[in-house]
Order: C-alpha cells, then sequence, then structure tokens
C-alpha cells in the first residue's frame, strides 16, 4: 500500500500544484488585459473628443492646419493625463501639423517605450483629412501590472503548496480506504474458496467410506 502511495501521491500533488498555477496565472492574465484595456479606452475617449472639434472645425470650412486653437487643447488634455506623452495632429501626407510634446517634437521618435492609439478624421465626404495620435506611457502601467502579479505569486505560493498537502492527505486517505476494503474482499473470498475446498474433501472422504 505505501508503495503505491509513493508513486501516486507525487503525481497527484504535481497535478494539483500545477492546477493552482495555471488559476493564479489566468487570474493574473485576465486582469493584466482588462488594465491595459482600460488605459486604452481612456486614451480613445481623449481622441474621440479632440477629434469632435476637429471634425466640427472641418464642417465650418477650417482645415485641421489652420485650427489654431487646437494645440492649446492639445496641451490641456496632455496635462490632464498623466499618461500621455503627447497627442499629435497628422496630415494625411505624414507631416506633424501640432503636438502636445515637450519643445514641439513629436514623441513618434519615443516610441519604442510607448502605446500608440489612432484615430482618422474624415470630412462630410468620408475623405481621411488628418489622424490623431496619442502616445502614452508603457513604463508605469507594466511596472503596476508587474506588481500586482508578485503579489499574486506570493499568495499563489503558499496556497498551492498547501492545496497539494492537502489533497495528497485526502487521496492517502482514500487509498488507505479503498486498500482495506480490497484487503477485506482478498480475505474473505480466500476463506470461501478454502471452505468449498474443505467441504468437497469431506464429502469425497465420505463417499469413500460408504
Amino acid at each position: 500500500m505505501l508503495k503505491l502511495a509513493f508513486r501516486t501521491l507525487p503525481l497527484f500533488a504535481v497535478i494539483v500544484g500545477f492546477a493552482m498555477a495555471l488559476g493564479a496565472y489566468m487570474n493574473y492574465s485576465g486582469v493584466r488585459g482588462a488594465y491595459f484595456d482600460l488605459i486604452a479606452s481612456r486614451m480613445a475617449m481623449v481622441l474621440d473628443d479632440v477629434a469632435t472639434n476637429v471634425e466640427s472645425a472641418v464642417s465650418g470650412g477650417i482645415q485641421p492646419s489652420e485650427q489654431t486653437l487646437l494645440p492649446a487643447r492639445l496641451a490641456r488634455l496632455t496635462e490632464a493625463e498623466p499618461l500621455i506623452r503627447s497627442i499629435d495632429v497628422v496630415a494625411p501626407d505624414g507631416k506633424v501639423l501640432f503636438t502636445s510634446a515637450p519643445g514641439g517634437k513629436s514623441a513618434e521618435q519615443r516610441a519604442g517605450d510607448a502605446f500608440r492609439l489612432t484615430r482618422t478624421v474624415k470630412n462630410d465626404f468620408g475623405a481621411p483629412v488628418t489622424d490623431l495620435v496619442v502616445y502614452y506611457d508603457r513604463q508605469a502601467p507594466s511596472e503596476r501590472i508587474d506588481r500586482l502579479g508578485a503579489a499574486i505569486l506570493s499568495d499563489a505560493l503558499p496556497a498551492g503548496i498547501l492545496a497539494a498537502l492537502a489533497g495528497s492527505l485526502a487521496a492517502f486517505l482514500v487509498l488507505r480506504q479503498l486498500y482495506r476494503r480490497a484487503d477485506r474482499a482478498v480475505n474473505s473470498n480466500s476463506v470461501d474458496v478454502i471452505d468449498v475446498v474443505e467441504r468437497e474433501i469431506d464429502a469425497l472422504s465420505a463417499d469413500r467410506t460408504s
């Protein structure tokens, strides 16, 4: 019985530990995806706000390059959201018309450590007149979610060990109970066979003496 337990319980503990690790990872992955989706939704709202103003001006005959109040609006939106690196207004030919980046330099050159979200603005005829691009910080959200991942791991590790131990103990008790039942069944069958043989021998002996 002990040999069976020593062979079975380590495998059972590995399965329980793997299930706990998978659950912790799925939890982390789900929270991480939801967190970055939430940030992207906030950035999309910023672009929608700028796009509404640009589209209104275009409908009134003012082209994006002529919207002189636009830079001030971009600067206010950038100051209001700490994650935003810059908001750029880009012409269809790729030229940056306005940007809220410090010094008037587009954040595109620093886009390697920033997320990028784009919204195309069209005129009343459906032709694109400009692209609105927001660059927002990648490092700060990543560091926050990494800290969350470390916290989940620190909580999941002892819980996984306890679950593996508890599961192994429960499996050991079940194996012990099954072993006892099997042993009783074998012993009862052995007794029955011996009784049958003894009766047959007695019967044969009786026949011969008679």
